[in-house]
């Protein structure tokens, strides 16, 4: 699939180097400081890709830790070489940028440098002689625009390489004018929520300027007049976040004029503007047919007269998105059809406006619509994984209800816990944070207690112990304790004791947090409060299956009143022979540590199994199961031995029970594991009773059954 190529090696080693520096590229040297290694010499290409990198793990990557002294290393220009940066937010200070002031910058991208201060002015003007591309982009223009402000005299004169410009939210005290005129070179100027009260000032670049983005810019008759003298614009953005805010009115005419005066534009921005007059074609003179992008076709009056069709059209949030024939080959009226690249779009959009909340809410939704299944084909892994990272961007940063929510619903459209598990220790501790709280928006609750589940579904030991050990087992039971509270059983509940049965499975370390969390009770007051929540009894059954197969924690279970309560259970019919199975399950464990252990007088250990024999002999052999056993190991433990016939039993009904009605699945397991060997040795014990001997000899009629025909 195109997109699908590996990292290449320039970015492995380079990620490498970084979360190594100690052991690759530097030492450390007095006072424990980063220095780099006297006989490393790194061009331009490695150096960029070595800082611009390291700012995206810093952002990507929880278990990255900034690193005291990084932007020292490249302060030499002698044995390193910096051209193309991008920084952003709060990591970056004046000091960093001191630090490689002696550098030959030509491009220098800020995003949210909120602590840099009037100090990076003066460094600014240390790449004067170089800097061709200059651009800052801020979200929370009344937090984080400082170092605009602080000192007024600054001047870009001697910037006369200085081709690309963004000056997005300059502040109004300080006179855009003055500031821009000793630029001689600009051909791409960004002057976005700038006012502009005098813009005639713009026509000294008239025939240089090529891209003017005026995002949010209030438009007047003074400033349109200036547009149309800007004869080599190819890209214009006037378009506007809110209609509400604006006194402008676009006009036929103005569109008309744009059009006949900007004779090279091939990208057109003017969303968000009210339209004063009808521009478009009535609908019984419209070209019938499919959507063209000729222009004799073009519903939209003004664009007929376009020498050929734009490359990018924005008309977002205006009466013209809706019309049929749009002569341009890019729209933001509607998502584009190639929805890689429009998730793309949105991801960058995303890394970039961290603060900003509109985007955040509605590129975090776009994210959902562009991930799920119907699309799943236009994405590589690659595209998915920064999708991921992304996301879990956003529920780190951004504590905002709706963005949490989009967040949790986007996640559930990757295959889990396949796709997560590049970043599984990072997603698992942001979902038990967003559950942490104990009154928590309820849909959110629901979708992340899901995904919990479903990321300890499937997983080896090792993830399961690290998950436990990160919280999971005391929040899903405290989540428990709310709906008990509540007296309400829904599927926070249910997930909920579901997910403790995965997390619990072959893991004794969280079982044993199960038990000291007062998991036992928990149990009980939710067998008490929900007499008739079958799928509520399976899973908590299952739960104690596990604990059950840990011989160190089952004195903790045999006390009268839960041997009690897991004996009236053999006899329940909910979720067919589900929570009978479970039960007798958990009761075969303990039987099989023998009669000493039985201390209590009742109920009788005999009395016991006796009803657990009748439980079995009560199933269907063939009934289809609602579990997924990865190990028999606890239960292949139970058949040879002779002190718990019943236990014997039990598990060798479990066995034929799954190998015979799923074989493709259980056989070879059973093979693998050893299986065959012991259900011999059933076969040959005289403890063992006849039916079980009977049931053993029909697991060998299956296998071979299922070796002949293979």
């Amino acid at each position: 699939m195109s997109g699908d190529d590996p990292d290449s090696l320039m970015s492995l080693c380079s990620v490498f180097c970084l979360k190594n520096l100690r052991r690759t590229m530097c030492f450390s040297g007095e006072q424990n400081r980063l220095q780099l290694r006297p006989d490393v010499f790194l061009p331009g290409e490695i150096c960029d890709r070595l800082v611009n990198e390291y700012m995206d793990l810093l952002h990507t990557d929880s278990d990255f830790e900034p690193q005291d002294g990084f932007f020292q290393l490249f302060s030499d220009p002698r044995s390193t070489r910096l051209t193309r940066l991008q920084l952003r937010e709060d990591l970056v200070r004046d000091r960093d940028l001191e630090a490689i002031g002696k550098q030959d910058l030509m491009e220098l991208h800020l995003t949210c440098c909120n602590r840099l201060t009037a100090r990076s002015l003066q460094t600014l003007c240390s790449f004067k002689h170089s800097l061709r591309s200059l651009s800052e982009d801020e979200e929370d223009l009344e937090e984080h625009l400082q170092w605009h402000t602080v000192d007024l005299d600054f001047s870009f004169q001697g910037f006369n390489r200085l081709r690309l410009l963004n000056l997005g939210g300059l502040r109004a005290e300080l006179d855009v004018e003055t500031l821009l005129r000793p630029l001689p070179a600009l051909t791409s100027l960004d002057l976005s929520s700038v006012h502009l009260p005098r813009p005639a000032f713009l026509t000294q670049w008239s025939e240089r300027l090529a891209s003017l983005v005026l995002y949010n810019v209030e438009l007047t008759e003074e400033l349109i007049h200036t547009l149309l003298q800007m004869s080599r614009l190819r890209h214009l953005d006037i378009s506007r976040e809110n209609q509400r805010t604006s006194k402008f009115k676009m006009t036929r005419k103005i569109l008309s004029s744009i059009v006949q005066s900007l004779v090279d534009l091939v990208s057109l921005d003017i969303s968000g503007h009210i339209m004063l007059d009808n521009c478009t074609v009535p609908a019984f003179e419209d070209v019938v047919g499919r959507p063209s992008i000729e222009l004799c076709k073009s519903s939209i009056y003004p664009f007929q007269e376009l020498k050929r069709p734009l490359q990018f059209l924005g008309l977002y949030n205006t009466t013209l998105c809706n019309v049929t024939h749009i002569p341009a080959y890019k729209l933001v009226s509607l998502f584009i059809s190639v929805f890689a690249v429009c998730l793309q779009l949105v991801i960058t959009a995303l890394k970039t406006h961290k603060y900003d909340k509109s985007i955040q809410v509605t590129g975090s939704a776009a994210l959902f619509y562009l991930t799920n299944t119907e699309y799943r084909s236009d994405q590589s892994v690659r595209l998915r994984r920064q999708v991921i990272q992304v996301v879990l961007n956003g529920m780190e940063h951004y504590q905002e209800v709706t963005v949490q929510r989009n967040c949790c619903l986007t996640l559930c459209n990757f295959s889990i816990p396949e796709e997560l598990e590049f970043q599984y220790h990072r997603v698992n501790l942001l979902l038990l944070k967003i559950l942490e709280p104990a009154r928590q928006d309820e849909s959110i609750q629901r979708i992340a207690v899901h995904l919990c589940n479903a990321l300890v579904c499937q997983v080896d030991n090792d993830h399961k112990e690290a998950v436990g050990k990160m919280g999971f087992v005391k929040t899903m039971l405290n989540l428990i304790q709310k709906k008990l509270q509540d007296r309400m059983c829904d599927q926070v509940m249910e997930f909920s004791w579901s997910a403790l049965w995965n997390i619990t499975d072959e893991t004794p370390d969280n079982c044993q947090m199960f038990l000291e969390c007062n998991g036992m009770n928990l149990f009980l007051d939710c067998l008490k409060e929900f007499p008739d929540k079958q799928e509520l009894h399976r899973n908590m059954l299952g739960l104690l299956g596990n604990v059950a197969e840990v011989k160190a924690l089952r004195p903790q279970l045999l006390t009268k009143q839960f041997i009690t309560v897991f004996s009236e259970l053999l006899d329940s019919k909910a979720d067919g022979i589900e929570v009978s199975y479970n039960a007798c399950g958990v009761l075969s464990h303990i039987m099989f540590d023998g009669p000493e252990v039985w201390t209590m007088e009742e109920p009788r250990r005999t009395h016991v199994m006796d009803k657990m024999w009748a439980a079995i002999q009560s199933w269907d052999v063939s009934s289809r199961r609602n579990i997924n056993y990865r190990s028999f190991e606890p239960m292949l433990r139970l058949l040879p031995q002779s002190g718990a016939p019943v236990s014997q039993h039990w598990a060798t009904w479990a066995l034929y029970n799954l190998v015979s009605v799923y074989p493709g699945k259980y056989c070879p397991l059973l093979i693998k594991e050893g299986g065959v060997i012991l259900l011999q040795k059933v076969l040959e014990l005289e403890s063992s009773h006849q039916e079980t001997k009977d049931m053993a000899r029909r697991h060998n009629d299956t296998i071979d059954t299922l070796r002949v025909t293979s």
